[in-house]
């Protein structure tokens, strides 16, 4: 089960994220916090792989708490609570350490959806299970991949391999791939997401070219564009996620 420590003044808001917590049961919220003092040892003390931090407000400062967390090494997944006025210092605090923003208001569902997506192992982590089905999907992913010859040295390869694991998941993805399959991807790389884009976009392309045509075809059928003989990003991932779903009967 992950756990979560919450840094956040709004108490009623922490309060609805702490009831969609136990309504779900898979994220343990092992504290609540209103202000960031004593926020680092708390994150350490309950093993909490998954850290909810308000940006700024008078008694939490979370700039500071993202630097304080990346400097003491603590392995958690942050993400970051802002309005869209505060956009300047929400992208400072990205370049400080934090994995994932999000903009209020948002509905609480669709973030604790994110975190499961985002969450690293920590030290009350994935059961062995779920690691295992993680290691099964990604070996599902690559085999494919494999098999469709896509060039493994090319930096669109471990992207793919990212953004179908991810849509694996959450097919939903596939409705903002600009928006949040790309930059969830290039976060996880330290690169942008337009390189991201067109990382993907040449590995497809070089692969409908030079890679296994009966396997292609196999793959993709109708998805192929008409004109162009070539998949979208969003159609490629979106057919391999599908396969390696039904092989594994995840989700």
């Amino acid at each position: 089960m992950m756990r979560l420590v919450i840094v956040d003044s709004d108490r009623d808001f922490s309060a609805k994220v702490v009831e969609e917590a136990r309504r779900t049961g898979d994220i343990d919220v092992a504290a609540v916090l209103h202000e960031d003092q004593g926020a680092v040892e708390t994150v350490r003390r309950c093993g909490a792989n998954l850290v909810l931090v308000q940006l700024s407000s008078p008694s939490v400062d979370g700039a500071a708490l993202v630097r304080r967390l990346r400097k003491e090494a603590v392995p958690s997944t942050i993400f970051v609570m802002a309005t869209a006025a505060e956009e300047t210092l929400l992208t400072r605090t990205v370049e400080l350490g934090a994995d994932y923003c999000v903009i209020r208001p948002f509905d609480v569902p669709t973030l604790l959806r994110r975190m499961r997506q985002f969450a690293r192992p920590g030290p009350a982590a994935l059961a062995a299970g779920d690691e295992f089905e993680q290691e099964q999907v990604v070996t599902a992913i690559v085999q494919r991949l494999d098999a469709l010859g896509v060039p493994r040295h090319f930096k669109g390869y471990q992207y793919l391999v990212d953004a179908i694991r991810l849509v694996v998941y959450d097919v939903t993805l596939l409705h903002t791939v600009t928006k949040e399959l790309y930059p969830s991807v290039a976060r996880r790389h330290n690169t942008s997401s337009e390189r991201v884009e067109r990382a993907i976009r040449n590995a497809i392309e070089v692969t409908m070219t030079r890679g296994n045509l009966d396997q292609i075809h196999r793959a993709f059928g109708y998805l192929l564009d008409g004109k162009k003989g070539k998949p979208t990003n969003s159609s490629f991932i979106g057919r391999l996620a599908d396969q390696v779903r039904l092989q594994l009967r995840v989700g």
